[in-house]
């Protein structure tokens, strides 16, 4: 009978120590992704969603360069200052 009864098991001071250290690396990493994401919610985020919409309309509707600044409000000269511009920036 005293074989099959189970004994407990004693950890070393190490061991228990190790399991401790463990658990707090962990936290610490979950604590250092959320202050990312703090973080990252103060950044602005662009996507430039406008410029690819305005884009993709001249395209399709497939107009010229003087209807395109007519559309835009601005000369023709104008529109090809800005285009050269942007162009630079890049």
């Amino acid at each position: 009978m005293a074989d099959t009864e189970k004994k407990r098991v004693i950890r070393s001071k190490d061991e228990r120590k190790a399991e401790i250290d463990k658990k707090i690396q962990y936290h610490k990493d979950c604590i250092k992704a959320l202050e990312e994401k703090k973080a990252n919610l103060d950044k602005p985020t662009t996507r430039g969603n406008r410029a690819k919409g305005i884009k993709r309309m001249i395209s399709e509707a497939k107009l010229s360069d003087e209807e395109t600044a007519k559309a835009l409000g601005m000369s023709l000269d104008e529109l090809k200052e800005k285009l050269a511009q942007a162009a630079a920036k890049k």
